[in-house]
């Protein structure tokens, strides 16, 4: 992140994912599988500590919105959210 994504810290999202959580907040996890910017490891680690999320790890995608799996599967989560 530029500024730290402008967070008190580097695992700001992960500590206080716990809030998410207690409000039942749903979520929907998609990483590229050949991410170098942000690793799937970052995305397992949030799924762990948020595990009533879904992961979607797409095999043959990068850290682009616009490579073609991992569009679908935003497309799909935003799906998902628009009935909420």
């Amino acid at each position: 992140f530029i500024n730290k994504g402008f967070f008190d810290s580097d695992t700001w999202i992960l500590d206080n994912v716990h809030v998410l959580r207690e409000h039942n907040i749903p979520g929907v996890i998609v990483q590229g599988r050949y991410d170098v910017v942000c690793p799937a490891t970052t995305a397992w680690e949030l799924h762990r500590r948020w595990p009533e999320a879904d992961l979607h790890i797409v095999a043959d995608a990068g850290h682009s919105q616009r490579e073609p799996g991992i569009a679908a599967k935003l497309v799909e989560a935003a799906d998902q959210f628009k009935g909420l």
